[in-house]
């Protein structure tokens, strides 16, 4: 399935994201998402068989560990949110294909 870079995306991205592009920002928006989609291209065109899928790119587990600390507090979480009502987040309409 090849997707279309175009003018169309862009916007729809844009407002999924609720940025405000200028139209230099776009062209380079629309140009690096044209380059990752025809990476991932070239990726798909090799031929992978026999080629064991990896579980985890970090084998020897050197993840941090777990540390119990203390959770914001809801007035905490919520003193730099833009939109809220009633204790909540009020994020962007989402709208299906």
């Amino acid at each position: 399935m090849k997707i279309e870079v175009n003018d169309e995306l862009i916007s729809k991205l844009q407002t999924l994201a609720l940025l405000e592009l200028n139209e230099k920002e776009k062209e380079r928006i629309k140009k690096d998402i044209k380059n990752i989609l025809d990476f991932f291209d070239k990726i798909n065109q090799l031929d992978l068989t026999g080629v064991e899928p990896l579980f985890h790119p970090i084998s020897t587990g050197k993840l941090r560990k777990d540390e119990i600390i203390k959770p914001l507090g809801r007035e905490e979480a919520l003193k730099n949110v833009k939109r809220k009502e009633d204790g909540y987040i009020i994020g962007p309409a989402t709208y299906g294909e």
